[in-house]
């Protein structure tokens, strides 16, 4: 993501000081310094660029204006904004951090003012130093753990951004084993598996759909350690190979009740959305519970920080293979 900065008052020291501090202060958003409002605006109008925040003249006055009543008209900052999406919106987060400082400020010197002295009995370095003296407390305030009190909170001090990441790259394996899938109905409605004895389809389908969910789920852990979004090692190794199994089983299982390659094709993306929707991906759905249980990456995202979870997948993968093997003796009886 791209955002363009620009100041319309060069000589103006917040806005400088907010700009400096922006730039180059994040991995996931890249910041590019403007010269004119112009220019920036262009930048978001031919797609260069996602956003443009406008920092306007007399920025401390902007400021003090907004923390008195704080409104959109008094709003201190102008966004240009080419479309409205989460990222964006997250982006936001961002901005109002760099402006938390002087908004503070701002608020203190205003109370100072309305309720204790008149701000010019008191000079302007010395409430700035008044101001500096007082360290809040708040670093302890909270305490993060999961339900295994022994798992690492590290991963809490990650980018927000990137959180949603294991729980789409989950849904990927996924989508790869649908896509496998596909190619072994297409194989088999070409009768290419005639050779193959009723007895011996199971193990054949395995060894079929195995290799591709198996090399989905080697990227998928390559990409977690090189973002840092990794756990343990024990407990990633662990964890994914129990979700293969169980990706594999599930989608063998949605082929088989599926039956005609047209169905399964437009089922894939149904199950898709429900499983971004009903897993922890972005957000956490309490209703229907049922539903939650029947998706393989559910237990993979909990079983990450939850060891509980682990034997929960052991046991959905006898459920979901005894599952298949019901089907299998269905079809070819």
């Amino acid at each position: 993501m791209t955002v363009a900065l620009a100041k319309q008052d060069k000589e103006d020291p917040i806005a400088s000081e907010i700009v400096d501090s922006l730039l180059g202060s994040s991995n996931l958003i890249r910041f590019i310094h403007c010269e004119s409002v112009s220019e920036a605006s262009a930048l978001v109008e031919n797609g260069k660029a996602d956003a443009a925040w406008i920092f306007p003249e007399n920025m401390q006055e902007k400021l003090d204006r907004f923390t008195d009543f704080i409104n959109q008209r008094n709003a201190a900052v102008k966004i240009i904004e080419r479309e409205n999406n989460v990222l964006l919106l997250l982006s936001h987060e961002k901005l109002a951090s760099a402006l938390y400082p002087y908004c503070s400020y701002s608020l203190y010197r205003g109370f100072i003012s309305n309720n204790i002295i008149r701000l010019d009995e008191l000079p302007e370095e010395k409430l700035r130093e008044y101001y500096e003296l007082i360290e809040a407390e708040g670093e302890n305030l909270f305490q993060f753990s999961y339900a295994d009190s022994n798992e690492s909170t590290a991963v809490q001090e990650q980018n927000y951004l990137l959180t949603p990441m294991r729980g789409l790259m989950s849904i990927l394996i996924i989508f790869g084993g649908f896509a496998v899938a596909l190619f072994y109905m297409h194989d088999e409605a070409q009768r290419k598996f005639d050779w193959v004895r009723p007895s011996q389809r199971i193990p054949y389908a395995v060894i079929y759909h195995l290799p591709a969910i198996t090399d989905m789920a080697i990227a998928v852990l390559i990409a977690l350690f090189l973002t840092g979004m990794q756990v343990s090692l024990g407990r990633e190794l662990i964890a994914m190979a129990l979700y293969v199994i169980i990706a594999l089983g599930f989608c063998m299982a949605v082929r088989l009740l599926c039956k005609d390659i047209r169905l399964f094709g437009a089922v894939i993306m149904v199950l898709v959305i429900v499983m971004i929707a009903f897993c922890p991906v972005f957000f956490e759905i309490k209703m229907l519970p049922a539903v939650r249980y029947l998706l393989p990456p559910f237990y993979y995202l909990n079983a990450i920080h939850d060891v509980r979870f682990l034997y929960y997948m052991i046991a959905y993968a006898f459920g979901i293979f005894g599952l298949d093997y019901v089907l299998y003796r269905i079809k070819y009886r």
